[in-house]
């Protein structure tokens, strides 16, 4: 409890930010400055409507087994404050999971699609990076990068058992609320191009690289 107030606060000093679908953490050492390109709300840097449905891995595109259970639209009264003064626009969140013989042995994989009315997503990536990467309750290590251009990151991330106790603080500090849930391995890579980012996890006892560099190198060839 005392971890969530403390995360609270530290995000409502306009510290360091986590964006879609990552793990949050301790904000303290994520100063880069994301410099924003105001435009309507609903429209990206074109003036035109994007939408994000069309991005998102379908079932035909993640190993047999996976079973999709939410795929759907973000609203804006979904994301924090925080979201919106960096310039989130527009969101979408897929999720498949693969259950195994109870709950801790459930797979899942996530994928969050986000808009942003900026050109800086290398800023915002570099946050990701900082942000998450200060939370002790994982050992993280960088995983090879998939062909999904030049603003990409990737990582696995193992749960230290000696640095948190069976629930840790998740969640996105930028575009939804924090929420407590039982601790699991998981490997992500994060990646964008113009003013779109995707966050792609996969969290549980069957992730591994070479579905995550899939599912990556699928989502990236599906962006405009």
């Amino acid at each position: 409890m005392q971890k969530v107030l403390y995360l609270t606060l530290c995000l409502l000093a306009g510290a360091a930010i986590v964006v879609a679908g990552c793990t949050s953490s301790s904000p303290g050492n994520a100063g880069t400055a994301v410099t924003t390109t105001v435009t309507p709300s609903g429209t990206g840097l074109n003036g035109t409507v994007v939408s994000l449905a069309p991005l998102a891995l379908n079932a035909g595109d993640v190993p047999s087994g996976f079973t999709l259970t939410s795929s759907r639209e973000k609203t804006s009264d979904e994301v924090s404050d925080m979201a919106k003064e960096i310039g989130w626009r527009e969101g979408y969140v897929t999720e498949f999971t693969k259950t195994g013989n109870d709950t801790a042995n459930t797979t899942t994989i996530t994928q969050t699609i986000t808009g942003y009315n900026t050109t800086n997503l290398a800023g915002i990536i570099s946050m990701v990076k900082k942000s998450e990467q200060t939370y002790t309750g994982y050992r993280f290590s960088d995983l090879p990068l998939p062909a999904t251009g030049s603003e990409t990151l990737a990582y696995e991330a193992t749960v230290n058992a000696s640095a948190q106790s069976k629930d840790f603080i998740t969640g996105n500090p930028v575009e939804s609320a924090v929420v407590t849930v039982a601790s699991q391995d998981y490997q992500e890579v994060i990646f964008g191009k113009g003013d779109l980012m995707e966050v792609i996890r996969i969290s549980g006892p069957g992730a591994d690289y070479a579905t995550l560099k899939n599912l990556a190198e699928t989502a990236y060839a599906k962006m405009p």
